[in-house]
Order: structure tokens, then sequence, then C-alpha cells
């Protein structure tokens, strides 16, 4: 019998947004990239957590203003469809939640664009309106499958009521744990074995797939 549906799950960067990883995106744009390499290195060997992988590479951003770095967000357009697809829920009332990798800084943008209800990522300190350099790590790479529990819990909804995008290997848990999950553009072929389907651009034209899986009577 189909369920309801109560609740979607979006990871953002690469999915609502083309560009990956925000974090390249901003390196990139203040010239930082070959020292923020220099930092990957220790995580990906193993030598340093995921939070304080992150401490480091926001380190490189202290003293920035904060307008310098939203210019950055200008070159990472929304994939097309994306607006139409959070509409869709949104005019069912249904939550549209990020769950993102990715910085507030530009998060809270797309939520604000596309109609978001809440979006769970990694906060990204200033004073005033220059970034200190801090930051603080609510999402990494191996933890989305928590965040996606907590959110459920939050919003009463248990997992064979919602339906998760993503595009990467973190949004695995997302995916599998969520009654649909559907990879948006995926980055690797891994991440097609664990979706129940596959959408490119435009990725609104996943809503038949929605309509087909769940039971959407009285939307």
């Amino acid at each position: 019998m189909s369920k309801k549906l109560k609740l979607a799950l979006f990871d953002i960067d690469g999915t609502l947004r083309r560009v990956k990883s925000p974090w390249t995106l901003l390196h990139a744009h203040l010239g930082v990239t070959e020292q923020a390499q220099e930092i990957a290195l220790f995580w990906h060997r193993g030598e340093i957590p995921y939070d304080e992988w992150a401490r480091r590479e926001a380190s490189l951003w202290r003293g920035v203003a904060r307008k310098t770095m939203m210019a950055a967000l200008e070159t990472n357009p929304l994939r097309e469809g994306a607006r139409e697809l959070v509409g869709w829920f949104s005019a069912r009332s249904i939550p549209c939640v990020g769950i993102s990798t990715g910085l507030s800084i530009f998060n809270a943008v797309t939520a604000r664009e596309l109609g978001l209800t809440d979006v769970i990522c990694n906060e990204l300190h200033f004073d005033g309106d220059v970034c200190n350099g801090g930051i603080c790590v609510r999402v990494c790479e191996d933890n989305k499958g928590d965040v996606m529990d907590d959110v459920l819990e939050r919003y009463s909804v248990r997992a064979e009521h919602t339906v998760a995008f993503g595009d990467g290997s973190a949004d695995i848990p997302l995916l599998t744990q969520a009654s649909l999950g559907i990879a948006v553009c995926p980055s690797n072929d891994t991440l097609r074995d664990y979706a129940a389907h596959v959408q490119v651009e435009p990725i609104d034209e996943a809503i038949v797939i929605i309509e087909k899986h769940f039971d959407l009577g009285g939307f």
C-alpha cells in the first residue's frame, strides 16, 4: 500500500545547486586553493577528524568580508527545475529540509530562494560582517543518517513517509533510509546502486516518480 508523503529531504550542493563543493568554490574564489589542498590531505589520510579539517579550512577565510564571500555563490547556479520541484512540495504543505555539509552563509540564501523549511548545515562564524575563521560543524561526510534521524523526530515523521534527494556518497544514508531515494545527477556510480531513481536536469521531472510512489490523496 502506498504511503502518505509528509517530508522531503534535500542535499543542497550538487543537488539543488550545480557546484558540488561550496568549500572548494570559496577557496578558489578567495585564492587559497593550494593551502586548502594541503589541509585536506591530512583528513584524507585519516590524520585528523572531519571537524578539525573543517576548522583548519575555515581559518583560511579569517578576516574576509561576508560580501566578498557571498560573491562566490553567484557562480553556483540552481539546477534546472529546482524551484519547480521545491515549489511542488510547498504547494502541498510538505516541509522541505536541507541536510548539507555546506556552509550556512550560502545555504541560507538557497533556503530563501527556494522556500526550504529548514537547513541543517555548518555554521560559519562572523564578527559583524567579517569572518573570524570559526565554524560549528553540524553535518559531516558520515553523519547525515544521524542528522536525518533527528529531523524525523523533530517533525514527528517516520522514514516511510519521506523522499530524499542527494548527489554524493555522503547522501547514501538519506537515500536508503527514506521511502524513496532519488539520486540527482550523481557524482559517482556507487550512488546509483543505492537510489531508487536517478534524475538528471530538469530535476522537477522526478515529480512523476514521486506521484507514483506515494499516496497523494487530498493534495
